[in-house]
């Protein structure tokens, strides 16, 4: 199979994506209409969201040796759609030959937030103030030299909010090292922010790197709720985040895609961490750029030339399960609009808080274009 000496595959070649959930869906749409084939490995489900549109899908656990195996040997190339795994696959496509981009490494900074922290650090990029802690007497020193109040994180396989606590008192340090199950933490401070941002970045084999703009979010309950492109910060402010998001790519000699989230404090930008993945933010780009996050994935890890990502205003609204409580949402409704664009990721339970979708709009405006997508949302339920 492929070779991590030969970078450039062809249409033709096999994409091994590692996960099977929506972001893998979309990629493996972008790979089929490219005239690649697409292999994936669940985790241990079946009937996947990107499974049912690959070619072949490896039902087996992350740290299946089998499984493993078997998948490698399917790929020309592999790449992930979601870095909290066991990287037992990247050790085995070494060993078979079979490139991995982004490499196993990166993921492996993104999946331990001590490693990020220290890695962002070390590329001269400011972060939130922190602290390791590996025990109780360790969690309380540390909000003795931060103070309250902080947030005391997992440091592996967080996400979306889960595996962190918010201490707001010292009395609380027992509480809430209970509650993250007496693990490995990073403990930052919270630090007011004006608005959330990020920048989906690609860097292609040859170091050339291509970003989407630069993106506002909103979040409720931990889970990216709306985004908007461009952000309304000024060129300066935008300038420098997506100066940073280059400035990352390059350090971790990325090859692949990788979001760069960003609070916008209003005295400076610090990063909130990062993912070497397409991203949840990036979802307007399939409609607002020529070359979608997808297709950036795409063309970076075949070692081709990266597309043109800059978008035009846009905006995205999540759709959660919650949309399902009262049955089957009102699509027709949410489609009056010609410029939604309704995306559904082909879950079959809608579970409350489960992303099981998104309505893009793309317009002249952004704040319009928001505007539109929330609208429809709403026609979705009819309130």
């Amino acid at each position: 199979m492929g070779s991590p000496d030969v970078p450039r595959l062809l249409p033709g070649a096999t994409i091994g994506i590692v996960g099977a959930g929506q972001l893998g869906r979309m990629l493996a749409q972008v790979a089929r209409q490219h005239g690649y084939r697409v292999v994936v490995l669940t985790g241990g489900t079946k009937n996947t969201p990107a499974g049912v549109l690959a070619d072949e899908e490896i039902v087996g656990d992350f740290s299946d040796e089998h499984a493993i195996a078997q998948f490698v040997a399917a790929a020309d190339v592999i790449t992930w759609e979601f870095e909290n795994v066991d990287l037992g696959v990247g050790e085995a496509a070494s060993a078979m030959g079979v490139p991995v981009r982004p490499s196993a490494a990166i993921v492996a900074i993104a999946q331990d937030r001590e490693l990020e922290k220290r890695a962002l650090a070390d590329a001269g990029l400011a972060v939130a103030p922190w602290r390791p802690a590996t025990s109780e007497a360790e969690l309380a020193h540390a909000l003795t030299d931060l103070r309250t109040p902080v947030i005391a994180k997992a440091a592996r396989f967080g996400y979306d909010g889960k595996g962190q606590v918010r201490i707001d008192h010292p009395d609380s340090v027992g509480d809430a090292w209970a509650a993250l199950g007496g693990q490995r933490l990073v403990v930052e401070s919270v630090v007011p922010f004006e608005r959330e941002l990020s920048v989906v970045v690609a860097r292609s084999f040859d170091g050339d790197v291509v970003d989407h703009g630069v993106m506002e979010n909103h979040h409720v309950n931990h889970i990216l709720d709306t985004t908007v492109v461009p952000a309304s910060t000024s060129q300066r402010t935008s300038s420098e985040a997506r100066a940073m998001a280059h400035c990352i790519a390059n350090a971790l000699q990325l090859v692949g895609v990788m979001c760069v989230e960003l609070f916008d404090t209003g005295a400076g930008l610090i990063v909130n961490e990062i993912a070497p993945r397409p991203h949840n933010s990036g979802h307007c780009t399939i409609e607002a750029a020529p070359a979608s996050q997808f297709e950036q994935q795409l063309r970076a890890v075949c070692g081709l030339a990266l597309g043109d990502g800059r978008c035009r205003p846009a905006a995205m609204v999540q759709l959660l399960g919650d949309l399902w409580s009262d049955g089957q949402p009102d699509w027709a409704a949410a489609l009056t609009d010609p410029d939604v664009h309704l995306h559904l990721y082909g879950k079959a339970e809608p579970r409350s808080g489960r992303k099981m979708g998104h309505l893009t709009s793309v317009g002249d405006d952004p704040t319009l274009a928001l505007q539109r997508a929330v609208d429809a949302r709403v026609a979705l339920i009819g309130r």
